[in-house]
């Protein structure tokens, strides 16, 4: 077995312990108080390396994941040139919704009444003279393109309803087209 290291470490601590004791006290004291300093200047030098190679190491990364992320969408790019589109880019038109004779005699009766005024499919059917179903149809239809709003509450079993803003704008523009009025 090997044993020269473990003399070796007694002739170093024999050798410090001789200085120490031959060392004044004064030296001893002021040697006491400079290692925690001197401890800490080191640790914080070391704190600092750690900090920067953190940080190359995160711009590094950084940096790669934002290039390999560029080549993705450029080969993206590339290959939807590849794919075929449809001939036709344009746009489909809104529908055209078309109302009948009823739907707009409904939205002047309720363009008629005022503004936050209700309406419902039975006082219209008197008015009309026609069944209440015909009439809640008709208000169903304006009610699912927005020209009439639901009322809560409700009389003889049909809900109440009043024009909407868009409705009121639908009207004016109606009523100021010549031969309309």
């Amino acid at each position: 077995m090997n044993t020269d290291w473990f003399t070796t470490l007694g002739d170093i601590s024999g050798s410090t312990y001789e200085t120490l004791v031959n060392a004044p006290p004064l030296l001893l004291f002021f040697t006491a108080l400079s290692l925690p300093i001197v401890g800490w200047f080191v640790l914080h030098f070391y704190r600092n390396i750690a900090r920067n190679v953190e940080a190359v190491f995160r711009i590094l990364t950084y940096r790669v994941t934002e290039t390999l992320g560029a080549w993705k969408t450029h080969l993206i790019c590339r290959f939807r040139k590849l794919i075929p589109h449809r001939k036709s880019r344009t746009f489909d038109a809104a529908p055209q919704i078309e109302f009948d004779d009823l739907d707009l005699a409904v939205l002047r009766t309720a363009a008629a009444l005022g503004p936050g005024l209700a309406i419902n499919a039975s006082d219209l059917a008197e008015r009309f003279r026609l069944r209440p179903a015909q009439v809640q149809r008709s208000l169903n239809k304006l009610s699912n393109n927005k020209m009439l709003d639901f009322v809560m509450g409700s009389n003889d079993g049909f809900d109440n309803y009043r024009l909407t803003q868009l409705g009121t704008a639908f009207m004016s523009t109606w009523q100021r087209q010549p031969g309309r009025a």
